[in-house]
């Protein structure tokens, strides 16, 4: 299959640019990973569609919004079955709360204020994350070894992603143990961690 010529462009990080990254990867679709340091995106940043990273340039011409960039990643790599209108949907329900979970970390984890961050991260763990988590596993309940049964999607990759997140230990306030007892959900992360061409990309990208 010929794919369209494609550039992932954000910072050497694994932000939000991971998610559209492994879903091309994964699929074996050709891209340029391009990291900008932060003088580059300030250099950049007015010419942007929305001002900010990550973009997807498909043909020359530059995309935003991470989720959009991981569904047209995934309809390419058929990740996404975007044919079968439910089963799309159901993933775009994981990838809306994935979304609500990195909105509410972002908004305690990176409050300008220091001062008010230790209230913020507190109430995120024993107030805010003790409702969104459960939630998402309930959603979880299909049979298979991924989400939507034995065939990967992008909605596998957002769900592996926020366990290795959360799970990580690095962030301040969040202990490594947060998300023991969301055993579907562990699941799914260990089979996508699991997949070969996801070990390929993190043996290949040590310090995500």
């Amino acid at each position: 299959m010929a794919y369209p010529t494609l550039k992932v462009t954000y910072f050497d990080s694994p932000g939000r640019a991971e998610f559209v990254r492994l879903a091309l990867f994964v699929a074996n679709i050709p891209f340029e990973d391009e990291r900008l340091t932060g003088e580059q995106f300030g250099a950049r940043k007015q010419s942007l569609p929305f001002k900010q990273l990550p973009t997807l340039t498909v043909n020359g011409e530059v995309h935003c919004q991470s989720h959009a960039m991981a569904r047209y990643a995934g309809s390419l790599g058929g990740l996404y079955p975007a044919s079968d209108p439910l089963a799309s949907y159901r993933i775009d329900e994981v990838l809306d709360a994935d979304k609500d979970v990195v909105n509410a970390l972002i908004a305690a984890l990176f409050h300008p204020d220091a001062t008010q961050k230790p209230a913020l991260i507190k109430d995120l763990v024993e107030n805010k994350l003790p409702v969104m988590l459960p939630c998402i596993e309930a959603r979880l309940n299909s049979t298979g070894k991924y989400f939507l049964g034995d065939k990967l999607t992008i909605a596998d990759i957002a769900l592996y992603l926020m366990w290795k997140t959360l799970a990580s230990g690095h962030w301040e306030g969040i202990p490594s143990t947060i998300m023991d007892g969301y055993p579907r959900w562990k699941a799914i992360a260990q089979a996508v961690e699991a997949h070969p061409r996801i070990q390929e990309w993190n043996a290949k990208h040590p310090a995500h």
